[in-house]
């Protein structure tokens, strides 16, 4: 298995921990991606890497218009754990269903779907076919909806000293980290250049997470390039992570964006 798919399968190792720690999404983000597809009642939506559902709680919300009751959510994941624990969590909604796959292996289901969504889980799909297909799978009017929660640069002390920490045992100098102002655009460009989808839109949702040092060192270590990490460089990152948060009273806040990327399915014609 390449490095690639290796990294991407790691997360199913963790499940229970994902669930804990992963941030969720705000509300916002979901109401907005409902207006603008103007998604109809009824509608049929497909989750592309639905993990432990942390996105496709957001439909369960009786903040959102739309009845959950009368919604399809089909959700393709590849992670056995991930899928055990998102059945568990939705076993009281017939219309959210599971198919253990990758979105290049899944069954095909063309035209049925008004909303193809995937929450931090599309830069795992080969993108050769992956846009095609979700164009594929979509209805004549359909939208793609892709969203991740992007980390802004934090400020203050407490991330000075965690920089410093990361220079002594992760170097980024290495391997520098690409601005995630540039990462927004190259998945901007990467659904235009596909051809099958109109312009695309993108909105912002600042937001922000409070962590324990036990929780942030769990979010940590759901990360794919911190939990492939080997044990002799991680335990001493966690220790040096460990004892700065505590030093600040044991928690910590960290700063997120979380964008959104909607694109129309084009009309052929």
């Amino acid at each position: 298995m390449t490095d690639w798919k290796t990294k991407s399968r790691s997360f199913d190792t963790v499940a229970e921990n994902y669930d804990l720690y992963r941030p969720g999404y705000p509300a916002s983000l979901a109401e907005r991606m409902l207006a603008v597809s103007g998604f109809p009642a009824g509608g049929h939506i497909l989750e592309v890497g639905s993990g432990t559902g942390k996105a496709t709680e957001m439909f369960t919300s009786s903040s959102l218009p739309i009845e959950i009751s009368k919604v399809s959510i089909h959700c393709v994941e590849p992670g056995e754990n991930l899928i055990r624990i998102a059945q568990t969590k939705f076993n009281r909604y017939p219309g959210i269903s599971f198919e253990q796959a990758s979105f290049e292996e899944c069954r095909e289901q063309p035209a049925r779907f008004d909303l193809v969504i995937s929450a931090q889980a599309w830069h795992w799909v080969e993108p050769s076919s992956g846009y095609n297909k979700a164009a594929r799978f979509l209805k004549e009017d359909g939208w793609l909806a892709l969203f991740w929660n992007v980390n802004p640069d934090p400020q203050g002390e407490i991330f000075q000293e965690l920089e410093r920490i990361y220079q002594l045992y992760y170097p980024h100098s290495e391997q520098p980290a690409t601005p995630y102002e540039a990462v927004i655009q190259e998945r901007k460009t990467a659904i235009q250049e596909s051809g099958r989808f109109d312009p695309v839109l993108i909105y912002r949702f600042p937001w922000s997470e409070r962590y324990t040092t036990k929780q942030y060192l769990g979010l940590l270590n759901t990360y794919s390039d911190h939990l492939t990490l080997p044990e002799e460089q991680q335990k001493p990152l966690y220790k040096g992570i460990a004892e700065v948060i505590d030093r600040y009273g044991g928690w910590i806040e960290k700063p997120y964006l979380a964008v959104l990327f909607m694109a129309r399915k084009r009309d052929k014609a």
